[in-house]
């Protein structure tokens, strides 16, 4: 059985969803299985899917899309029990278009405008994070993370989080890259035509897109992740810094965070 297999519940209408468990941290604590969720939109779950989920306990979802995807594509899960988190934040600050500015969409300018992006999501999302780490301070789990494609904001949240548990950079690199035997998002975009996946607008429609332009996009890619990785490395105190100052996560905070999360 691969690794997805064991991660991925099976969800009719969810894309990239799956337990954030089990990952050895370097003091050889393990992260608790199924108390940490990432996925991708949540906005297409059957009720079978929601009744999976419902067992599960979850108690809050962090969307980290933004006011007009979320207008688009509602998350309909409500129960007793269960808080949905979302934050306002300016589109165009993590938007292709905006990384792109006048280049044309080429994979080359995809590429690059990835990059882009991934280097600006820490600063940019740090207000959501600030919110993220405090739920799970405070115990409100299980918590699932969820944007769009759960490739690009949610795998940036990830990465910032495993690697505060204390999770080496390598299976923090290798649970992200899990999004190119799950996500399957060619289908998916086919069959809900509305879903953008947080990657186009009404300027860049993502079938209207070349296919070696949307397989740039839908690609997760270790250089986007680590594009993001080494701008949080590369601030004062590294990443308990960049947590603290953007963040404000105090290190008893954090400590909070891993005697919750880690076993």
């Amino acid at each position: 059985m691969t690794a997805s297999a064991v991660r991925q519940p099976a969800l009719q209408g969810g894309r990239n969803f799956r337990d954030l468990g089990g990952y050895e941290t370097a003091d050889r604590r393990c992260v608790r299985w199924q108390r940490l969720y990432r996925s991708g939109v949540l906005a297409y779950l059957t009720p079978a899917d929601l009744a999976s989920l419902d067992a599960r306990g979850i108690r809050v979802v962090c969307d980290f899309r933004n006011t007009r995807e979320r207008q688009r594509e509602g998350i309909r899960w409500a129960r007793d029990g269960l808080e949905i988190l979302s934050w306002d934040y300016d589109p165009t600050l993590v938007s292709l278009r905006g990384a792109l500015g006048s280049d044309k969409l080429t994979p080359v300018t995809g590429r690059a405008a990835m990059l882009r992006l991934y280097r600006a999501r820490p600063e940019h999302l740090a207000t959501a994070y600030a919110g993220l780490f405090a739920r799970l301070a405070a115990g409100d789990l299980p918590l699932v993370f969820a944007c769009a494609a759960g490739k690009d904001r949610t795998g940036v949240a990830i990465a910032v989080l495993l690697r505060a548990l204390g999770v080496s950079r390598t299976a923090v690199i290798e649970d992200y890259l899990l999004t190119n035997e799950v996500g399957d998002f060619e289908q998916f975009i086919r069959t809900r035509h509305a879903a953008q996946l947080g990657l186009a607008d009404a300027q860049h429609p993502l079938l209207a897109m070349p296919e070696d332009v949307r397989r740039v996009l839908f690609s997760a890619d270790a250089a986007f992740l680590d594009a993001a990785l080494a701008e949080i490395d590369a601030s004062p105190g590294g990443l308990e810094g960049y947590l603290e100052r953007s963040a404000g996560v105090a290190p008893a905070v954090l400590e909070r965070v891993r005697h919750a999360l880690l076993a």
